[in-house]
């Protein structure tokens, strides 16, 4: 196809490499039509990612609070000095409470748990807190199958989440990925694992099977629209 200045202008903005790279050999309609498929796509798994990121925080939190207070210390492990954790993660924890002071909000347990990334969370699935996971595994992760609930398969499972949800957040290229409605199933079993209820309802909503499945074309004759 030949240059357009709304082509032309698309490429300044969006940059011609980054259009050129989703072009996978055809027009550079084709390439438009799937940088926006890929950006349904992306936008599409964020209502999971976000319920399977917060489910998992929040089971962890509630059993980890749970086996502190059983051995004498604080239920408010996070406010106590980050209690149990390793040095590095304590850094992450002072690092949050400071950003919640220069809010300038008081900081509290609540507020500290929904400061802290998804990246701090599954960090205390690695195994400096082997010994910590036996006791709290079934807590977290209620509905695994028995023959899989370890430390090691959970870990594995949750940071493979973990880099398909900042693929898909930082606006990269995932239309292509040969395995990604396998990656979307596993998010989806993963939300199982902590709360059915979750899983069930998530499923309710959630619009990726038909947008990956409808295809880039789906947005050509809106793109043929716009263009010309």
């Amino acid at each position: 196809m030949h240059a357009s200045p709304f082509f032309t202008a698309l490429e300044r903005s969006i940059s011609f490499t980054r259009l050129e790279a989703y072009r996978d050999g055809g027009t550079k309609k084709d390439g438009l039509c799937r940088y926006f498929w890929n950006m349904a796509i992306c936008e599409s798994l964020y209502p999971s990612f976000q319920v399977l990121e917060v489910a998992y925080r929040n089971a962890v939190h509630l059993e980890l609070g749970k086996l502190y207070a059983a051995a004498g210390a604080s239920e408010q492990w996070l406010s106590a000095s980050g209690f149990g954790l390793q040095p590095a993660e304590k850094e992450v924890v002072s690092a949050a409470a400071d950003a919640v002071k220069t809010r300038g909000k008081l900081v509290t347990e609540g507020l500290l748990v929904a400061e802290l990334n998804f990246g701090f969370w599954t960090s205390l699935l690695d195994t400096r807190y082997d010994r910590i996971w036996p006791k709290i595994i079934k807590g977290v992760f209620p509905k695994m199958p028995n023959s899989d609930r370890t430390r090691a398969k959970a870990s594995v499972r949750l940071n493979l989440i973990r880099r398909f949800r900042n693929a898909a957040l930082h606006h990269h290229s995932i239309w292509h990925w040969s395995d990604i409605v396998q990656q979307h199933s596993n998010l989806h079993e993963a939300i199982g694992w902590i709360c059915p209820s979750a899983e069930k309802i998530i499923k309710s909503v959630d619009r990726f099977p038909t947008i990956h499945s409808a295809g880039h074309s789906a947005f050509l004759t809106n793109i043929e629209s716009i263009s010309n």
